[in-house]
């Protein structure tokens, strides 16, 4: 009786092994800001807009060079609220390139022009669906 015990456990063991190994680890903090759109800013988490509860928010960036190298950004909140800038400034033609699905991105826009005057991108693990 004490060998069949044994042997039982030691296939269970065995058994959960086998399984563990095949499963994703996931560890780590989890975030998904949600867009924000303010009067000259906006900011918010590509996974957070995607994944939010509203069909309302977006934000990204575009990059083309169809007529040179230009970059625009555009956010909506959950409100519909939205704001966009462009610019072919090299600093946020680079940013723009490094957005990923897991960045989160700020910009601002310039008073009283399309302009923008900042673009920041932030990859995060925190930011994986």
């Amino acid at each position: 009786m004490k060998a069949k015990l044994q042997k039982l456990i030691g296939t269970a063991v065995l058994g959960l092994t086998l399984v563990s190994q095949s499963l994703p680890a996931w560890a780590g903090g989890v975030s998904f800001p949600q867009v924000t759109v303010g009067p000259s800013s906006a900011s918010g988490s590509m996974v957070g807009a995607r994944y939010s509860a509203d069909s309302q928010q977006y934000i990204g960036c575009r990059f083309s060079n169809t007529y040179g190298p230009y970059v625009v950004c555009v956010a909506r909140d959950n409100t519909g609220k939205s704001l966009f800038c462009t610019s072919n400034e090299s600093r946020y033609l680079a940013a723009a390139k490094a957005i990923t699905d897991f960045s989160n991105i700020e910009f601002g826009v310039t008073p009283g022009t399309t302009s923008c005057s900042r673009l920041a991108v932030y990859n995060y693990s925190d930011h994986l669906r």
